[in-house]
C-alpha cells in the first residue's frame, strides 16, 4: 500500500473509531463495492449489444 493511501486509512480508522486495519478495509471495502444503498446493480444478462431498430419489422415496399 502506498504511504498516502496507508495514512489515509489510519485517518479513517480515527474518524469512525476502528481498532484495526482490516476491519477498516472491511468497513471501506463494503461502501466502495454495496455503497451507501447496499446493493450493486445484477449483472446484466439478455442484453444485446446490437442497436434499437425503431419502427416495425416489416420490410418497406
Amino acid at each position: 500500500m502506498r504511504d498516502p493511501t496507508y495514512l489515509a486509512l489510519q485517518k479513517y480508522k480515527l474518524l469512525f473509531g476502528i481498532d484495526s486495519d482490516s476491519a477498516a478495509l472491511a468497513r471501506i471495502a463494503d461502501q466502495a463495492l454495496l455503497g451507501v444503498v447496499g446493493s450493486i446493480p445484477d449483472l446484466l444478462v439478455n442484453i444485446s449489444d446490437e442497436p434499437a431498430q425503431a419502427g416495425t419489422k416489416r420490410a418497406a415496399a
